[in-house]
């Protein structure tokens, strides 16, 4: 029978045996499985086992390396699948919760013409120019008109009118047929002085119109911030109503004599309308080339103009600065008065 050799484990500490032939390479614990390495004392397997042979062979030290078995691959992917899923109801769960808070949000209506009285929505309050005295109004999320207050024209007619200038736009898809502005004027110490007030007829869808809201007041005062507003009545106003048009554009006439600080604004005006007119109010904002307010006038003209007939309008402006000679008027505007 060749000989024998008993080798202790290092890992699992149990004995096992080896051939000659074994010594000095690697084996595998028949209990562990790990695999060792025997280690002889001699230079070489052969010397060793001649050293050996006919003794009972002592304990070899050995040198253990454990083999690292890696999961199979099933298991890797299913943890990867288990995280995936987690991970999408994750995200489903946060947009159920999501779409749960947007249909929860109360929408904003917009105001349409012939609303009640009162609810009129704040058009300017916080744009650039103005002055929100005391608690500011505000504005809704989505309004039937754009009211914008650009301007106040001091001292109009021996300082005892002022004129809070801007324009107003539609921006509902039908007419409204009267809107009511009304300005609240300021002094510097946030007192109300008083209210501006002008009435636009007839609004065209989309169309933007200008505004020249009239505050009258004694010669000695005089107000800095506003803060604009309107309102649709419920009831329009009575009669059909009025397609008035300018043709051609408008131009100034000033006054005879050193002065161009006043003189008329004339323009021809259109009855395109099938009822007549007896009245017509104008409208007229100046601008310099900048785009500026620079002045504005409003007047109410006694003239009977038939369905098809033309006829030209003349409106004063006073108190004007010089650089107005030779400037055109940027928006006019005419609509019949009283209705």
């Amino acid at each position: 029978m060749a000989d024998v050799f008993r080798a202790q484990c290092k890992l699992c500490g149990k004995e096992f045996q080896l051939r000659p032939d074994q010594l000095g390479r690697e084996v595998r614990c028949p209990h562990c499985k790990t695999i060792c390495k025997i280690l002889p004392r001699t230079e070489t397997a052969r010397e060793a086992a001649e050293a050996l042979r006919g003794e009972v062979p002592e304990h070899r030290p050995v040198t253990t390396h454990r083999q690292v078995v890696m999961p199979r691959g099933g298991v890797r992917h299913m943890s990867v699948a288990v995280v995936w899923v987690v991970l999408i109801g994750l995200v489903a769960i946060g947009l159920v919760v999501l779409l749960v808070v947007m249909a929860r949000r109360p929408q904003p209506t917009a105001p349409t013409p012939g609303s009640a009285p009162g609810t009129g929505a704040v058009g300017a309050a916080g744009t650039p120019g103005t002055a929100t005295p005391g608690t500011p109004a505000v504005a809704p999320m989505a309004v039937a008109v754009n009211l914008e207050i650009e301007k106040l024209v001091q001292g109009i007619q021996n300082g005892t009118r002022t004129y809070a200038v801007g324009t107003i736009t539609n921006q509902t898809n039908a007419m409204i047929r009267e809107v009511e502005v009304e300005v609240g004027i300021f002094d510097a110490q946030e007192q109300e002085l008083g209210r501006a007030e002008a009435r636009v007829r007839d609004l065209k869808p989309g169309e933007k119109a200008p505004v020249v809201a009239i505050w009258e007041h004694d010669p000695a005062v005089r107000g800095v911030e506003w803060v604009p507003n309107y309102d649709i009545p419920t009831t329009p106003p009575a009669g059909s109503p009025t397609d008035l048009a300018i043709v051609p554009d408008p131009w100034f006439q000033p006054d005879a004599g050193s002065s161009v600080k006043t003189g008329k604004i004339v323009t021809y005006v259109k009855n395109q309308g099938v009822q007549a007119v007896s009245e017509v109010e104008v409208t007229a904002v100046m601008r310099d080339a900048d785009g500026k307010v620079i002045g504005a006038a409003t007047d109410v003209v006694r003239v009977t103009i038939q369905p098809g007939e033309t006829k030209p309008v003349k409106i004063r402006y006073e108190r004007c600065p010089d650089y107005l000679r030779g400037h055109q008027p940027i928006q006019v505007r005419v609509q019949a008065a009283g209705q």
